[in-house]
């Protein structure tokens, strides 16, 4: 029993933490998932398998140089969150479904929706509204060392993932923490210019 609650566990945790990446840069987890398996020989998930084909990592690594360079270009970063919006939460679904799908499909299920979905739903509005109020507030002129700063904390997941899923997992609480924090300053920002408004 305890042994099976450990191979659970891991899982568990790493599909968390890809699900928070994913709320900061959705391909980039999904090629992760594709180089493990192909460079590092870690059995792909069923529902991922396509991740480390030729066609599928050529692909999300584009897909992936292509989000992380647009995301540096001001206008053209607010575009990209907006139509991010859907996918992000989707994909945060996608990746501990896939991980736990063969070992507790009902954990899987439950674990997507209830948690994978709203942690990267959570992180991608925190990461949008930080940058509309970087571009309120700087002209746009600081959303590329923004964009910088996220993407070193999405490999540094990755990382952390690959080698101590648990101080990965303990990452993506402290993100978390501070996702919760940005959202409350944030809604308290909002509501004097909503009620400014006559």
């Amino acid at each position: 029993m305890h042994l099976a609650r450990s191979m659970i566990i891991e899982p568990i945790l790493l599909g968390l933490t890809l699900a928070a990446c994913a709320g900061i840069r959705v391909f980039m987890p999904f090629f992760f998932v594709g180089a493990m398996t192909r460079y590092a020989h870690t059995p792909a998930p069923e529902m991922l398998s396509w991740a480390a084909s030729d066609a599928g990592f050529l692909l999300l690594g584009v897909a992936t140089l292509v989000e992380v360079m647009a995301d540096k270009i001001p206008v053209v970063d607010h575009a990209l969150d907006s139509m991010q919006s859907f996918i992000k939460p989707a994909a945060g679904v996608i990746l501990p479904l896939a991980l736990l799908q063969d070992a507790s499909p009902m954990t899987a299920w439950v674990l997507g929706i209830a948690a994978g979905g709203p942690l990267a739903l959570g992180i991608h509005a925190t990461k949008a509204g930080t940058r509309v109020a970087s571009t309120a507030t700087t002209v746009g002129t600081a959303n590329p060392m923004l964009s910088l700063l996220e993407d070193a904390v999405a490999v540094g997941l990755l990382v952390f993932a690959a080698i101590a899923p648990l101080l990965a997992a303990l990452l993506v609480m402290m993100l978390l923490i501070v996702v919760v924090k940005t959202l409350r300053r944030m809604k308290r920002w909002v509501r004097p210019k909503r009620e400014a408004v006559p």
